[in-house]
């Protein structure tokens, strides 16, 4: 299993959906399960791989992109809903304008939206240099 992968975990007596984090030794990892606001470590006995970030719910898509925020962008994204669709970027924009938003990753839900920032990894500082070289 690798960073952002859909896993089911099995407790023995019920089933919970989570997001795998990172592998902490051979044999646990850390997980943010649906209905636990805290990443724990579980044993990897226990996960069954679900599906990767290529098709990511609602849900996985923001534990990832928390994630990501929380450790290299101090915790901050900027996502924002028009009629059009949603916008998304690691960091938080201090300028929010025509052009900043429109250098944002653009997508039909959040999901996407999210999925396009982390490929293309797209935070503040790009879009602020690709403003910069729009306006000289």
């Amino acid at each position: 299993m690798k960073f952002g992968d859909r896993v089911l975990y099995n407790t023995g007596s019920s089933h919970t959906l989570g997001v795998y984090l990172k592998e902490i030794s051979s044999h646990e990892a850390l997980v943010k399960l649906d209905n636990n606001p805290v990443k724990v470590v579980l044993s990897t006995d226990n996960l069954t791989f679900v599906k990767d970030m290529d098709q990511m719910d609602l849900a996985q898509a923001l534990v990832v992109a928390d994630y990501i925020a929380k450790e290299e962008y101090d915790g901050h994204y900027t996502l924002l809903a028009f009629s059009t669709g949603y916008r998304f970027c690691f960091g938080t924009l201090d300028k929010i304008s025509y052009n900043t938003t429109s250098l944002m990753p653009l997508g039909k839900t959040i999901e996407e939206a999210i999925t396009k920032a982390i490929d293309g990894k797209i935070d503040v500082d790009n879009i602020l240099d690709r403003e910069d070289k729009m306006l000289r």
